[in-house]
């Protein structure tokens, strides 16, 4: 489900034992992440403190990355650059790292909406350009074939319903579909879930970016990075992590606690077709309430920075 040149950045762990490549991979993300963390509480506008990191170690997102030891942490830096450098009007220096994360994962898409949204055309050219190399060094590693059976897996996913997907799709796949886990569905009715979720995930992007395009980015990561999680058929929990810059974790409990409950919360009642939809479907709603709050209700003036005297680069 990786892209190709993510193979060949791993592949070095192919020569040693899969318990050691595991514990590799995961000293790799823990370090990460601790660098990540040290220098964001130190660049974001507001100083975090105790009370930011204790909100950190007790979100769902901790737990999801620790137990599946996924790649977040790992290409976090790629995310927090483009942020950074951003933030100081540095755009073709930032699409440089984040043309690299959108060839990963390319749910960050809506960020390249954003920037054409906004007329940073130069900056869109650039991050368009710098995932165009990255993703020609997959073919040149491993063949078209190859990159081509990557693009038609993501195409093929069949688990949106998993309870750790925090997406529209997710919510009406476990909603409207039968779940071979514990959750029951509330309606059967697989045919409107691709249709719904493609017309629901549009509407949240073209709101946000209707939004957010008189925002700095300081203030726009966080709804654009909620809308690009909503939209997208697996926005897995463990993303969520990426919606940090310009907030802080304390804050952000209090904004939707909903994205603290544990996991193990979400099969409590099962099976039950409401309670799929309500309680097996928190980390939807945790997202949703956040998204709400930043995109939908947001009415404070001082955060909007007019594009007109942006510069364009």
């Amino acid at each position: 489900m990786n892209a190709p040149i993510v193979q060949l950045a791993l592949r070095p762990l192919t020569t040693v034992p899969l318990p050691t490549a595991a514990a590799i991979f995961r000293i790799l993300n823990v370090v990460s992440l601790c660098g990540c963390l040290w220098w964001l509480s130190r660049s974001s506008e507001e100083r975090w403190d105790l009370a930011d990191a204790g909100a950190l170690l007790a979100w769902a997102p901790m737990a999801s990355v620790v137990t599946l030891n996924q790649m977040t942490w790992i290409l976090w830096p790629l995310l927090l650059w483009a942020w950074w450098c951003w933030r100081q009007q540095r755009w073709d220096a930032g699409a440089i790292g984040f043309g690299v994360a959108l060839t990963l994962k390319p749910f960050l898409g809506v960020f390249l909406l954003w920037l054409i949204a906004t007329r940073r055309w130069r900056a869109a050219a650039t991050a368009t350009a710098s995932a165009a190399v990255v993703f020609a060094i997959g073919v040149a590693a491993y063949g078209i074939d190859v990159s081509r059976a990557w693009l038609q897996a993501l195409g093929g996913v069949t688990w949106a319903y998993a309870d750790m997907n925090a997406s529209l799709q997710g919510l009406l796949a476990r909603t409207l579909t039968v779940d071979p886990g514990s959750n029951a569905p509330l309606l059967i009715a697989p045919g409107f879930v691709a249709p719904l979720a493609f017309l629901g995930g549009g509407l949240i992007v073209l709101v946000t970016l209707a939004r957010t395009r008189r925002w700095t980015i300081e203030q726009s990561w966080t709804p654009l990075m909620v809308a690009a999680l909503l939209a997208s058929p697996l926005g897995w929990l463990y993303y969520i992590w990426w919606i940090l810059p310009g907030t802080r974790p304390s804050r952000l409990l209090f904004e939707s606690p909903l994205l603290w409950i544990p996991w193990a919360v979400l099969f409590l009642g099962q099976p039950n077709g409401w309670l799929t939809l309500t309680l097996g479907s928190l980390y939807f709603w945790g997202l949703f309430v956040v998204w709400l709050r930043r995109v939908v209700f947001e009415r404070n003036e001082s955060r909007m920075a007019p594009v007109a005297n942006a510069a364009r680069v």
